[in-house]
């Protein structure tokens, strides 16, 4: 399949790039044929851009070389089709701070590309705005799964986010491909039984998180080389149940890449660690880690109140 229709998605529907505008594409070590269907499109649009390809950093999150946080301070829009993510980097919110708009694309491959990224975005936005509807004066989330995850979260309905994928306006963000709402928890008890996550699939017999006060406070039939365990015992702030979130892109589904797998409408999403993204600055449930993980649910059932709006997976909240 060609690797333009998504090149089109990112350049002429999301960003809708206009040829008085200066462009910067940034990329560590990513795929170089998806970030040339990039530079095609705006060459064939006659936009003006600078290409900056830096060295692939050990983990996400690492702050880019310096002189790559300048360029996307200074450019008008900038795309960060990396393979470590700088979505929650000072960088990036320097950069949207500064008047620049953009997107990143962490760990995009060419089955996400010709997948959720292909989705019309204005789908995506109605979706999302109707999931946003729904969280009007909400205080508590319900989440119930068929493989036994049993989870209540006190929220403030102030602090839900959309992410539609259209970034037209000076500062606007997106993480492509998007389509989800999501919320910081002020509380959260009760279990979560892993399913999807960044480690890869368990299907039948997952770790089980055991929450109590908005932490994680026990790792059930983890087994002995578990990541998770490891990590939740070393880095800190790993134990924070950071984020909510819920999928609202039509065109997503399974594929064991995390920025496509939480975006599948008919899920949610749950992590663990950074939640700084979630709150604005200064609020006191505002929580920093070196990690932000976020675990995929199939199949949930889910209310917000007393509202039921996901009913095994089926988005009701659409009827």
């Amino acid at each position: 399949m060609s690797l333009r229709e998504g090149a089109e998605t990112i350049v002429d529907q999301c960003l809708k790039i206009q040829d008085d505008e200066s462009v910067v594409v940034v990329n560590d070590s990513n795929n170089q044929e998806l970030i040339d269907a990039i530079l095609d499109r705006l060459d064939e649009k006659g936009i003006k851009y600078e290409y900056m390809q830096y060295e692939e950093p050990e983990t996400a999150g690492t702050e880019p070389p310096e002189e790559v946080a300048t360029r996307m301070k200074e450019s008008d829009v900038f795309i960060a089709p990396t393979v470590k993510s700088i979505s929650h980097t000072k960088a990036r919110f320097e950069a949207l701070e500064s008047g620049s708009r953009g997107v990143t694309l962490p760990g995009i491959n060419r089955e996400v590309w010709n997948a959720a990224l292909q989705a019309d975005f204005e789908r995506v936005k109605e979706i999302t705005e109707k999931a946003m509807e729904k969280t009007r004066e909400i205080s508590k989330v319900r989440i119930e799964t068929p493989k036994g995850t049993d989870l209540q979260l006190k929220v403030d309905a102030k602090n839900f986010d959309p992410d539609t994928g259209m970034v037209l306006e000076e500062g606007g963000f997106s993480n492509l491909p998007a389509g989800e709402i999501f919320t910081g928890p002020l509380n959260a008890e009760g279990k979560i039984v892993i399913e999807e996550n960044v480690f890869g699939v368990k299907e039948d017999k997952g770790d089980i998180f055991k929450v109590e006060n908005g932490e994680l406070k026990e790792i059930e039939e983890a087994p002995e080389n578990s990541r998770i365990k490891e990590k939740v015992e070393k880095v800190e702030n790993a134990r924070n149940i950071a984020e909510f979130g819920l999928g609202t892109n039509p065109e997503a589904y399974f594929s064991r890449n995390l920025i496509q797998d939480e975006k599948i409408l008919g899920t949610v999403h749950i992590a663990l660690g950074d939640n700084s993204f979630c709150f604005p600055d200064g609020h006191e449930k505002e929580v920093e880690s070196e990690i932000h993980w976020d675990f995929v649910l199939k199949n949930p059932t889910v209310w917000f109140d007393d509202e039921r709006v996901l009913d095994e997976g089926e988005p009701v909240f659409l009827d």
